[in-house]
């Protein structure tokens, strides 16, 4: 198994917010075929199970932090138009500051209610499924579930988003009954565009899960294609490579993502990653 995880680099470069343990790693939740997921024996109830995954994540503030936000949160229940909006985007911001991307998604939810966006329905449910990364699997299946609701609210405002039915898609992957019907959904939007990035992203990620390599290096592949300038999708194809025992792919991919980073710390990081590959390399000759 791979040392590093482009979920984890893609973590601290700042693309996403969370920090994932590991790189797609067996996230999908059983699910009961008549009242939803199921995680570890439990079926999932989204509002209760929610708010535990919520004040569980408020638990990891700074208290003094913690406090200052109560004061704007309490602030809402009098505010309304423009500055309900403004007090909502401050909140969000704060969270954020913090890393504490579930609090900060369940006001971007919030927000994303309160002016029924299209576009901020589909950036809530991004927030969520990036936040199901982390955590215990009840926490991930709700999370899930709190994606699909906000990826479906989405689609029916804006229903020709390609990008939100590849969206709709990853979460029947991770949460239905019958994961095939998500990855249906996927193939159709490619069907429609094969460079939708989103979805050969998503199908590359899936087949890492499967353990079907070559597909995903080739969907990788196709997402540099696509986009060049897209420095995650080397830390993708990094991880695949070395899945794939490809030592040497993966610190050529490494090499070219280190260019796009600024931040010292990640360079130095995978730095480090690069010399461990080099070095198993050589121990493997």
């Amino acid at each position: 198994m791979a040392s590093f995880s482009s979920r984890q680099w893609i973590a601290i470069s700042g693309s996403v917010i969370i920090f994932a343990s590991l790189f797609y790693v067996n996230r999908q939740a059983p699910v009961s075929a008549d009242k939803g997921p199921v995680a570890g024996g439990h079926v999932v109830n989204t509002a209760e199970d929610f708010t535990r995954v919520l004040d569980e994540a408020k638990k990891q503030i700074p208290a003094d932090d913690q406090s200052a936000i109560d004061k704007m949160e309490q602030s809402l229940e009098g505010s309304t138009g423009d500055g309900r909006i403004q007090l909502l985007k401050t909140i969000i911001s704060r969270y954020d500051s913090l890393g504490a991307i579930i609090p900060a998604t369940y006001y971007a939810e919030k927000l994303a209610s309160l002016r029924n966006s299209a576009d901020l329905w589909y950036k809530a449910a991004d927030r969520y499924y990036n936040a199901s990364e982390v955590g215990d699997q009840q926490s991930r299946a709700v999370l899930i579930q709190k994606a699909s609701e906000c990826y479906t609210n989405s689609y029916k405002i804006d229903s020709t988003n390609l990008d939100t039915r590849v969206g709709m898609g990853k979460c029947l992957v991770e949460g239905s009954p019958n994961p095939m019907q998500g990855i249906a959904i996927i193939e159709g939007v490619l069907k429609k565009d094969s460079n939708n990035l989103n979805g050969q992203l998503a199908l590359g990620e899936l087949s890492v899960q499967s353990g079907q390599l070559d597909k995903a290096i080739y969907r990788f592949h196709r997402v540099l294609t696509i986009k060049p300038s897209f420095s995650d999708g080397y830390l993708f194809l990094a991880d695949a490579y070395e899945k794939n025992g490809n030592k040497q792919g993966a610190v050529e991919c490494l090499e070219k993502y280190s260019t796009f980073a600024t931040d010292k710390k990640i360079k130095d990081e995978i730095s480090t990653e690069i010399k461990r590959l080099k070095n198993d390399t050589i121990t493997n000759k």
